[in-house]
């Protein structure tokens, strides 16, 4: 009788070993999911793009035949719009133009020399870094002055040459922010007073800008 108990306690004891493995399998946990990191991709200056500027000028009008040396300054605003193409490395190409709106004006000895607006067309090159751009830039540059002379006085438009250059700084993903000089000759008109006004004229501007790339 006792043999019979415990053979019977033997086979109690191995099946509940093995419902407590199966137990045990049957709830193991469940695997743990692979993490898959996806960066952001690098910001690229690539695009299209147009903003607003605010600067000052500082003109410079020579009055030839005897004539004084004017400085027309003053506060000048308006817009610009380009594109640029960078490579794959750290070099950006481009083409932009503005129309500014300008304040600068000079008188002296009977000459008054008034700039209303000046525009520009012009190509860029700069390095990259990241969301930082430096730049140069220069091409083709058209301004109008008013010229009086006495109690005459004409209008006409000069066209010349600029150079310059700037730092920009993408803020996001589409707001850019400019800091820009350039040096402008517009070389040399002539005006229908009474007697005829020859006006050589230059300047200097320096600029901030808000733009968005689209």
């Amino acid at each position: 009788m006792s043999r019979i108990r415990m053979m019977g306690a033997a086979v109690a004891a191995l099946m509940v070993g093995v419902g407590g493995a199966s137990a045990a399998d049957l709830y193991a946990p469940p695997p743990t999911a692979e993490v898959i990191y996806n960066p952001a991709p690098a910001f690229t200056w690539t695009g299209g793009y147009a903003g607003g500027l605010l600067g000052y000028n500082w003109g410079d009008a020579k009055v030839r035949n005897g004539g004084p040396s004017l400085n027309p300054d003053g506060w000048m605003g308006g817009v610009f719009a380009g594109y640029n193409f960078q490579t794959s490395g750290m070099a950006v190409f481009g083409l932009e133009g503005d129309f500014m709106f300008n304040g600068a004006e000079d008188k002296g000895r009977g000459f008054t020399v008034d700039n209303e607006w000046n525009g520009t067309l012009r190509a860029r090159a700069g390095i990259a870094i990241d969301r930082f751009l430096i730049y140069g830039t220069g091409g083709l540059a058209v301004g109008n002055l008013n010229v009086k002379n006495g109690k005459t006085s004409d209008s006409g438009t000069h066209a010349g040459w600029t150079v310059g250059g700037g730092v920009e700084t993408a803020f996001t993903n589409n707001i850019i922010g400019r800091l820009e000089y350039r040096y402008t000759d517009y070389g040399t008109n002539i005006y229908d007073t009474v007697p005829k006004t020859k006006v050589d004229y230059n300047s200097s501007q320096v600029m901030v800008g808000i733009g968005y790339k689209f």
